[in-house]
């Protein structure tokens, strides 16, 4: 045991727990969420307010910057640490600056975001939105300075405080929902992610702080670090907001649905998103450099054993995992979620959705595990177009087969578009190998 810990690098042990931590705390969150609420029109409101504003936030700030933000900063870091700090404060200040700019134009185009996102809502439900909304509109403002820090830190292999940052956040929320939403309703819970939020950010700059970075407010647009991280940021945009799109789509058919049915969905999604995390995203991301590296050095035989086994390691472990969650999904529901306002119906309901995203938890391991196979050899094209063919499928087939089969048909349409993934992936790897690995 020791040998093997012994080469496991600490940070991922420190990442990997403050992790663990956070999707404990993110249980904690639905289960007061599901306690105070229950599977209600108010609870359906603030997740789809939550919708745009994180969306936008990952389109303009999250999609790319952690991508091009640590290659140009390792590189500065070993010949000038003034022109380092430099370029860590235009990055600050220029992502601050976008999403100010954006929560502005949320707050005043409220209005009609709140039918986009829940088209099926009466007049009051969505004035609700509104409210929340415009709340929930300063949130990325706070993430997008969160973000940058962090990218700083990871930089720098501190991962301690980079990785309590999402846990001060859960806990931000269910501060508000446990303080706040007896004065204030909902909005309680709104006004405790903004201050979730703050935490995920001040948690970042202090280890910033105490590590020597100093903020000001300085944007240099035309030196060649800034604009090199723009050019990789623009591919990245339009993948990594794909699945966000999709629950997005998801969002406003379940709007068109008995109310909680925004709830019930969300509920079921963040339980099926465990396994996928834990197994296929954690193992792609080990397998990752490694892939990389055998591309790099021509190393065919290296490339097959780690990407053979990391795939069949990802399947095995993620179908178990799906399995054993459809065969304890309504206890455990019951036991992390019921009593409350979250009643058997609400309960069953759940289960039912859960059951059904049980079929994508091994589609949706794998994926992340191939298509860190094609950026291993330096294709991104390929998943990013992929991904879209998913949502074309994922959100019609949603959309129709919601009208006879209920919410039943969203995690079943999520299952299929997953799937075609999978396949498509699959089919086009060797085609890429064959220009990496000609012999």
């Amino acid at each position: 045991m020791k040998r093997i810990l012994k080469h496991i690098p600490k940070g991922s042990v420190v990442l990997a727990i403050t992790t663990f931590a956070s999707y404990l705390l993110g249980l904690a969150r639905d289960h007061f969420f599901a306690q105070t609420f229950g599977a209600t029109r108010a609870l359906d409101a603030y997740n789809a307010a939550f919708l745009f504003p994180d969306l936008m936030f990952n389109v303009l700030i999250a999609s790319g910057i952690a991508a091009a933000f640590v290659p140009i900063l390792t590189g500065l870091l070993q010949s000038s640490r003034a022109k380092a700090e430099e370029y860590v404060n235009s990055i600050i200040t220029s992502a601050t600056g976008t999403m100010l700019l954006m929560a502005v134009m949320i707050i005043l185009f409220a209005g009609p975001i709140s039918t986009f996102v829940a088209p099926g809502f009466d007049s009051q439900d969505r004035l609700l939105v509104v409210k929340i909304v415009r709340v929930l509109a300063l949130s990325p403002i706070f993430f997008a300075a969160s973000n940058a820090l962090g990218a700083m830190l990871v930089t720098k292999r501190r991962f301690l405080f980079y990785g309590l940052s999402p846990v001060l956040y859960n806990l931000g929320i269910i501060g508000g929902t446990l303080l706040l939403v007896p004065y204030f309703g909902i909005m309680g819970v709104a006004i405790g992610t903004v201050c979730g939020a703050i935490l995920h950010l001040l948690v970042r700059a202090l280890d910033a702080w105490r590590e020597g970075f100093r903020f000001k407010i300085f944007l240099s647009v035309r030196t060649p670090e800034f604009q090199k991280t723009i050019r990789l940021m623009i591919p990245k945009m339009f993948g990594h907001p794909i699945e966000l799109a999709t629950f997005w789509g998801f969002t406003a058919i379940a709007s068109t649905l008995v109310p909680g049915s925004i709830a019930v969905i969300s509920f079921a999604r963040n339980f099926q998103s465990v396994p996928v995390s834990l197994i296929g995203i954690t193992i792609a991301t080990t397998s990752f450099p490694i892939l990389a590296g055998a591309v790099s050095s021509k190393e065919t035989d290296k490339f097959w054993t780690t990407l053979k086994r990391s795939f069949w390691l990802v399947g095995a472990l993620s179908l178990l995992a799906a399995v054993f969650i459809y065969f304890i999904r309504e206890p455990l529901i019951r036991t992390l979620l019921g009593g409350g306002e979250f009643q058997n119906k609400n309960i069953q309901r759940t289960a039912a959705a859960l059951g059904i995203f049980c079929l994508s938890i091994p589609t949706d391991a794998l994926i992340h595990l191939l298509a860190m196979t094609f950026y291993a050899t330096k294709n991104t094209t390929i998943p990013v177009a992929v991904s879209i063919l998913g949502i074309i499928v994922a959100i019609p087939g949603g959309f129709f087969l919601s009208r006879s089969w209920g919410i039943a048909a969203l995690p079943f349409a999520f299952f299929l578009g997953s799937a075609l993934k999978l396949v498509i992936l699959l089919a086009l790897l060797p085609s890429r190998l064959k220009k990496i690995y000609p012999d």
